[in-house]
């Protein structure tokens, strides 16, 4: 399910039938991160993951189409398990900064984005609100708005097997 849009930015919501301390333990740990932090028919490689104020993170997604995207970002907030934010960067192997077109993505792609993820509990059901400060027209053009759903349908089916 999705709000509606009033920012133009990417904002998504994703209902859980799980507990929220669970599903937030899905975000912030490397073992399930590892699990589902990609768009179907990819994965993810974690170099590092460090989810506390102030602490960064380096990871690799593979697309077999579409090859590898390096990320970078430094978590703005993490406030246990109700919210995560954190700046999400395009960067290379080494963790270095690069600029986005350099990897054919679109000139439009910002170099740096903001995500925030609010975690809210009622009655065992977990709704996860998701927003990223990049125009929801250009998302859905790259495909990262698809991909944010493709991946929250993954959480879905691997949930049901985490234990906290």
């Amino acid at each position: 399910m999705q709000n509606e849009n009033k920012t133009g930015e990417v904002d998504i919501t994703y209902t859980f039938k799980h507990p929220r301390a669970l599903v937030f333990s899905a975000w912030t740990n490397a073992d399930y991160l590892s699990q589902w932090f990609a768009p179907h028919g990819c994965s993810i490689r974690i170099r590092k993951l460090e989810v506390k104020k102030g602490g960064s993170f380096h990871y690799c997604i593979s697309n077999p189409a579409f090859g590898d995207c390096w990320c970078i970002g430094v978590y703005q907030e993490v406030k246990a398990p109700e919210k995560i934010v954190y700046t999400l960067i395009n960067a290379d192997e080494n963790g270095n900064r690069i600029d986005p077109t350099s990897i054919g993505m679109d000139p439009e792609w910002p170099g740096e984005t903001l995500v925030t993820i609010t975690f809210t509990e009622a009655d065992g059901i977990t709704t996860v609100r998701l927003r990223q400060t990049v125009s929801e027209v250009i998302a859905k053009r790259t495909g990262a708005h698809p991909s944010w759903i493709q991946m929250l349908e993954r959480l879905e089916n691997i949930i049901s097997q985490i234990t906290i």
